[in-house]
């Protein structure tokens, strides 16, 4: 059976799966630190460095990997030596990597298409390596978490509390920030930059409507991550449409139908 799949449809169902894991993983932490801007600053900052690579001639997924660890970094140094909140470092950052890559697109003659791509996702373009290193950045953001899970819990709840019992508070939450980014860029090539950030927010956001045990609400994001996504790409294969939209709509549709569900005590 598997045989008669074709292979862009394998691989962009495999990277669907992988990054479900990964992002309703770390929906949990964006959600508890109220990070959910930080996404949307990451993926366009991104961008930035996925203009650079055309303008240059070179894959683009080496400079929007370097963009965005260093916007992550950036907003973390911000935060923490400078007690800005993140974010205002975010709504900097992003206007501003956004900029430059429009600027570097326009230099770019004839990527328009491409440009596309990036910015809504395209199956067509996922590769057999792509899924080894988002398996593998999955496989190393949960050993991470679960090494670290109960002072990342503390941590999330009072950091100072955290820090004062001997957690490395300073390494956990740059550690957070790097697998972030690092997950963000990943879902690029499937999702886009501009509708990355439903697939890191929505899962935890509907969880939370549904326990208050955060076991049970990590439990319930990977599930609904895995519905969005797989749902997501049903439909973007069904319609022609370009996946990261039909992933965010779903996501959307969950998080509606959540708000029906009564409060859990």
């Amino acid at each position: 059976m598997m045989t008669n799949i074709p292979p862009f449809l394998y691989h962009a169902f495999m990277a669907a799966l992988f990054l479900a894991l990964l992002l309703s993983l770390l929906s949990f932490f964006v959600v508890v630190h109220n990070w959910a801007f930080l996404g949307v600053g990451i993926s366009h900052a991104a961008f930035g460095g996925v203009a650079l690579g055309f303008l240059l001639g070179v894959s683009p997924d080496i400079p929007a990997l370097i963009f965005a660890v260093a916007a992550a970094m950036i907003i973390g140094l911000v935060k923490r030596r400078w007690g800005l909140h993140e974010d205002t470092a975010i709504g900097i950052l992003f206007s501003t990597a956004m900029g430059i890559g429009v600027i570097l697109f326009s230099f770019s003659k004839g990527y328009t298409s491409d440009a596309f791509s990036y910015l809504f996702g395209n199956i067509l373009t996922i590769t057999q390596g792509d899924l080894w290193l988002i398996g593998g950045v999955t496989l190393l953001t949960y050993l991470f978490i679960g090494l670290f899970l109960k002072g990342l819990i503390l941590m999330a709840i009072n950091e100072d509390l955290a820090y004062v019992r001997g957690i490395p508070t300073a390494f956990l939450y740059y550690s957070l920030l790097l697998l972030l980014a690092l997950a963000v860029v990943l879902a690029i090539k499937l999702v886009g930059v501009i509708l990355v950030t439903a697939l890191v927010v929505v899962p935890a956001s509907v969880a939370m409507r549904m326990s208050t045990s955060y076991r049970k609400i990590i439990l319930i994001s990977l599930v609904v991550g895995l519905a969005v996504n797989l749902v997501g790409l049903a439909v973007s294969y069904a319609l022609d449409l370009p996946p990261g939209a039909t992933m965010a709509v779903t996501a959307g549709s969950l998080f509606s139908l959540s708000l029906i569900l009564p409060r859990p005590s």
